[in-house]
């Protein structure tokens, strides 16, 4: 299997020593915690029982309300910050940048349920 078919945490050996994938380029050799760059056609061998990379890949996928209720915190927080320099910045500039966040918000969302 190539090292890119990897799940992130999954293992592999590779010229005698066992890894760890730790990253979509890294790996980190078990024992040492010794980090290792891997190029994505390494060919590796795989040591836990793996199952086919296209169900890991879709195990691995978010569920839409999930992604919802995160993006509403992220942006909960954005309006937040932008209104502490409510004080600092003209109110025709603040009211632009909340739009300009509010579109944003907008494409998000739009982007997100055309999937």
């Amino acid at each position: 299997m190539k090292f890119h078919d990897l799940a992130i945490g999954q293992r592999f050996e590779l010229e005698g020593a066992l890894y760890v994938k730790t990253s979509p380029v890294l790996a980190s050799r078990e024992g040492s915690g010794e980090s290792r760059f891997m190029a994505r056609y390494v060919v590796v061998q795989t040591l836990d029982s793996a199952e086919h990379p296209a169900k890991m890949v879709k195990d691995q996928m978010l569920r839409e309300e999930v992604v919802l209720a995160a993006f509403d915190v992220f942006y909960v927080h954005c309006r937040e910050a932008l209104e502490q320099f409510a004080g600092d910045v003209p109110a025709s500039k603040l009211d632009a940048l909340m739009g300009t966040v509010e579109e944003g918000r907008k494409a998000f969302l739009d982007a997100l349920l055309k999937q």
